[in-house]
């Protein structure tokens, strides 16, 4: 079973993926009494329209995600037009705080998947008050930024998304880390087919498109909601698949106690191993960057 903590429009908008994919019964919950019920209801009627058999069902209690393989908390408030991500940690860090405890005694044993932003101090949220094992916790950022930097290139060269493979590291935020060497075109790296400026200008377009998106409607929702089943679906079917994704760090290019976005190789069992890359000077003076900035956002935290 999987259960989705938050049934706003990102977490609505994530069963809906999921059920669509006919991946494994489905529990939304949410403090808003009737809400997951009614999101519940019309998405397991979506669905039987299309002849997917699963179980779909809405609580306001935590109990119910009880034997819950994978937990995805959504929950929280989402970015207003003006807001970077971080201005929403003092926000959400209570929020997330009582639904990791809450996640602990009902499904201890999960796979936990965070969406709620800051995502990064989300999920160290998350993994320190949860007590999972670092494999067990992560966030879904990488899957997000890639989908952003792969229509960017391709839109910049002219090719189809499905021929350019992404690669972002730091944070998934302003200080965001693609990397030309490592996003390719077919096989090739970006960075010999686009001058440094042109990729810079991509850059720039990865970095600040979710603010434009937010300005224009509010919110980003179909982005983050396939991104997030993008990382699912290589759990459910034990993929083995290279997948970027905000993972706890252990003294990966020498950071701890800070959750940043790194190649991981995600399976049943949560991501497996972090990859890590060969970067330049400059590229690790940009990848520090991140760093300090989450762990001057993690000090303010009061947990």
């Amino acid at each position: 079973m999987i259960s989705i903590i938050g049934s706003g429009k990102i977490g609505a908008n994530v069963a809906v993926h999921l059920a669509l994919r006919g991946l494994d019964d489905l529990t939304l919950v949410d403090v808003v009494q009737g809400l997951p019920q009614g999101e519940a209801m019309d998405i397991q009627h979506m669905i039987s329209a299309y002849g997917i058999d699963i179980e779909v069902r809405g609580s306001n209690d935590y109990k119910d995600i009880e034997g819950s393989d994978l937990v995805l908390v959504a929950a929280g408030f989402g970015r207003k037009p003006g807001q970077t991500r971080l201005d929403l940690m003092n926000s959400n860090a209570g929020i997330i705080r009582d639904v990791s405890l809450q996640i602990k005694k009902y499904a201890p044993e999960c796979t936990l998947v965070m969406i709620t932003n800051p995502l990064d101090v989300m999920t160290y949220v998350a993994h320190k008050l949860t007590g999972f094992e670092r494999h067990r916790v992560l966030g879904m950022s990488g899957t997000l930024d890639g989908a952003r930097l792969r229509y960017f290139v391709a839109k910049e060269l002219g090719v189809a998304t499905s021929s350019v493979t992404p690669m972002i590291i730091g944070e998934h935020g302003e200080n965001m880390l693609p990397l030309a060497e490592y996003t390719t075109v077919g096989g090739i790296p970006v960075s010999h087919l686009l001058t440094w400026d042109k990729f810079a200008q991509v850059i720039s377009s990865v970095r600040g498109v979710a603010a434009e998106v937010i300005a224009r409607k509010g919110a980003t929702i179909h982005g983050p909601a396939a991104a997030v089943t993008t990382l699912v679906e290589a759990i459910v079917k034990d993929k083995h698949a290279l997948i970027n994704a905000s993972v706890p760090l252990d003294g990966e290019y020498g950071y701890t106690d800070v959750v940043m976005d790194m190649p991981v190789i995600v399976g049943s069992k949560g991501w497996e191993r972090i990859v890590e890359l060969k970067l330049t000077e400059s590229e690790k003076a940009e990848l520090k960057k991140s760093y300090d900035t989450l762990r001057g956002a993690i000090a303010q935290l009061k947990l």
